[in-house]
């Protein structure tokens, strides 16, 4: 049987005071060679008149980034109900397993917008699963040296980009825009991470979340926690 995964990376929303959304969500089918079946970058149209986050740097070069993505035709402007669409339609043809690099993080914001992740029963963290191989190898102790890949406190960093660069030396540093990330980065974490264990179920188990995390749980049972 052809394994699927689904990919997810958002951008969010910063207002003061309120819970932040998802400004630009991205979504990428791959196979275990990590070719690309179906993708879809968009703006979510009902968060459209609030700002990115201000992690995502400059408010005006930020805005001026996602206006040329619009205009080479690699943006589109949906709303969550069309987003749910292509997330039910990718469900019912794919049947993918869902991952994320934090996934905890995507999913929470995507809870707080309307989009619907909570189909994919089956769910990894990407993020988990590369700290638990890629970022266990002597390789990478050695590539973080030589490239100063470090947190403030001087561990090894375990970001996406770092760890994607060490996987492909050819690729610059992320543009910090959600398809872009979860297809031409998230997606050669994934192909590096497939080649190491044998199944599915072992990379799921490496990425496996703690039972009482938000993201491990569905819906239903977060409601029964208020």
């Amino acid at each position: 049987m052809k394994h699927y995964y689904l990919i997810v990376d958002t951008e969010t929303t910063y207002t003061r005071g309120e819970q932040d959304t998802v400004a630009d969500f991205g979504g990428v089918i791959v196979d275990r060679q990590c070719k690309v079946y179906s993708e879809l970058g968009a703006l979510v149209a009902e968060e459209q008149n609030k700002d990115f986050h201000w992690a995502l740097g400059n408010k005006k070069s930020t805005e001026k980034k996602y206006q040329n993505l619009i205009e080479a035709g690699k943006r589109t402007i949906q709303t969550v109900a069309s987003i749910n669409a292509w997330l039910e339609m990718v469900a019912k043809k794919y049947s993918p397993v869902l991952t994320a690099y934090n996934i905890g993080f995507d999913m929470s914001k995507c809870r707080n917008t309307g989009i619907y992740l909570d189909g994919f029963d089956q769910r990894f963290c990407l993020w988990a699963a590369s700290k638990a191989t890629i970022c266990q190898s002597p390789e990478y102790a050695i590539w973080a040296a030589e490239n100063m890949a470090y947190t403030p406190t001087g561990r090894l960093s375990t970001k996406a980009d770092h760890v994607a660069q060490f996987c492909d030396s050819t690729l610059p540093p992320e543009p910090h825009t959600a398809l872009e990330d979860a297809r031409d980065y998230e997606a050669v974490i994934l192909y590096k991470i497939i080649q190491t264990p044998e199944t599915r179920k072992a990379i799921m188990e490496m990425g496996r979340g703690n039972p009482s995390a938000k993201w491990m749980q569905s819906l239903e049972e977060l409601d029964n926690e208020k």
